[in-house]
């Protein structure tokens, strides 16, 4: 009997492998020489030598005690490789290197970002938007009539107006406004019939001049002159009225076609905003912010005075979308403060914070909680949840809560990939550049801030994506009730002409619509892609 000398175990005679570790046995000539090399020649012990730790990377010491490099092999079939690349590349076409730089581009965000999901946007988009309206009387006694008022989509600039963003003082010429929404065209398809809807607000079609199609429906224009239901109101507009017979239904199309960019108001690479998105060159950094105080020095002060007020826009609803002075809005501003530096007059700073309040503490939900009126923004707060006119609603009390301005943009939103859409709401703020950075870089004060939009419910901060069509966007109230805004919710008349629908819990007595939007034909994109993280 013998034991095994890699384990000890009992072995017979004759036995060529060990019955417990499963090891060739030393009986042959080659195993003792092998066994022999490994013993320790220096002590004759017979013992199995152990290898000395490796003094460098990649250095290992064979059974015979000499060093090796392990890695001198790989290194020169890595190098190999990474020439062969190299030379791959250069071998490609311009057009494919630029494609390849792309991905390695995505790559590298998503690495740098691992945990964090994003969408991906695209920095020019031009499309045809179609909103097809599909109309029955559910009424089968009377002829009813339905009217209902659609704004005519503006070009939108990156600055409200065709000026220039930045005005010098050492002679530098102005820093030219950039179009973020071209509208090409505006249509309307009715009882078989094509309309070219003008887009220059001087065109003036009155109800007398209305098109009257062969079922006698009516599409007028009539501009912002007069009052009533026959006019506009806050922004030009077009205007259908249909005339259905009991029980009787129909479709009809208003389109839009625009060319748009995205643009960006923020100029932080730190914070993923990527510098291939327009208006990058030109946005605001928050150690570049001014303060509360100084709105009253930028645009003329315009903004101050129109869109600071502490309550705002009651119109038949049952109490202020904006207020600053509810309970749950000072708590939240509180609540803010208490993360900022102390006694921070920093306006980008704390409307920054504020964005970042909304998405923390309020969930967005698609169904109303609140009956015909959207939730205030501090009912909202003290919910915890809004859809997107809601959170705006509790945004822009927030701001004004400071002196901030803030008011509504009105539109239409795609997904990502343009399969989707649904109407939206959303908000444009201004932000003031500090009076020293102004100095410093010979900008006139009174052009020396941004106006950018915001929508908080999207993660989209001082942003304007392709995928978001512009339809209005909130104008200074004369009457100072929220008259312009009332006028864009309030959009749709319905006829009761035997007066029924009342003891009919108005069920069954009018005109009933539905609406759906839907892609004219492809999507023609540009610029290339950009991603925003959640």
């Amino acid at each position: 009997m013998g034991s095994c000398p890699y384990c000890a175990a009992t072995t017979l005679d004759g036995d060529t492998i060990c019955y417990s570790c499963g090891r060739v046995l030393a009986n042959s000539s080659i195993m003792e020489h092998r066994i022999h090399l490994q013993k320790d020649r220096h002590s004759n012990v017979s013992a199995y030598r152990m290898t000395s730790a490796p003094k460098r990377r990649g250095m290992v010491q064979n059974d015979r005690g000499r060093t090796k490099n392990i890695l001198k092999g790989r290194k020169n079939r890595f190098r190999s490789l990474i020439m062969l690349g190299l030379v791959a590349f250069i071998m490609l076409s311009p057009q494919a290197r630029e494609m390849t730089i792309g991905k390695i581009g995505d790559v590298k965000e998503f690495i740098m970002n691992p945990t964090l999901g994003y969408l991906v946007y695209d920095i020019e988009a031009d499309y045809t938007l179609n909103r097809i309206i599909t109309l029955e009387n559910q009424d089968l006694d009377t002829t009813e009539y339905y009217n209902e008022t659609f704004p005519i989509s503006q070009d939108i600039y990156a600055l409200e107006g065709t000026g220039p963003i930045y005005t010098y003082t050492d002679g530098t010429p102005d820093t030219p406004n950039q179009k973020i929404q071209d509208v090409l065209a505006t249509e309307i398809r009715i009882d078989g019939q094509s309309i070219n809807v003008p887009l220059e607000r001087s065109a003036i079609r009155s109800y007398a001049e209305a098109i009257t199609t062969p079922s006698g429906h009516k599409i007028w224009w009539p501009g912002t002159s007069g009052s009533g239901n026959m006019f506009c109101t806050g922004g030009p507009c077009v205007k259908v009225t249909a005339f259905l017979g009991p029980g009787q239904s129909m479709s009809y199309e208003y389109l839009v076609t625009i060319s748009t960019k995205s643009y960006t108001w923020w100029s932080d690479v730190n914070e993923g905003v990527d510098p291939r998105i327009p208006g990058f060159s030109f946005g605001i950094l928050e150690e570049h912010s001014g303060t509360y105080d100084d709105f009253e020095d930028r645009g003329s002060g315009e903004r101050a005075d129109d869109f600071t007020s502490m309550r705002w826009y009651n119109k038949n609803r049952p109490n202020y979308a904006i207020d600053a002075t509810g309970a749950s809005v000072i708590a939240a501003v509180t609540a803010i403060d208490s993360n900022l530096p102390e006694g921070n007059q920093n306006a980008f700073k704390f409307a920054k914070a504020a964005f970042d309040y909304i998405r923390e503490n309020i969930v967005y939900y698609t169904d109303p909680g609140s009956g015909s009126a959207a939730l205030s923004g501090p009912a909202c707060l003290a919910a915890g949840q809004g859809d997107c006119d809601e959170q705006t609603n509790a945004f822009l009390s927030l701001l004004r809560a400071k002196g901030i301005p803030g008011w509504y943009v009105f539109g239409v939103l795609s997904s990502q990939s343009y399969t989707t859409w649904e109407a939206h709401a959303w908000g444009y703020i201004q932000l003031p550049m500090s009076t020293e950075w102004c100095n410093d870089n010979n900008i006139e004060l009174d052009s020396c801030y941004v106006e950018a939009s915001v929508d908080v419910t999207n993660n989209k901060w001082l942003l304007h994506t392709a995928s978001a069509l512009i339809e209005w966007i909130e104008q200074p109230d004369p009457n100072g009730d929220g008259t312009y805004i009332n006028a864009y919710y309030q959009s749709l008349n319905y006829g009761d002409n035997d007066n029924d629908c009342y003891e009919k819990a108005y069920l069954d007595c009018r005109i009933t619509r539905e609406r759906v939007f839907a892609l004219e034909g492809p999507v023609s994109y540009g610029g290339g892609k950009f991603p925003v993280y959640s």
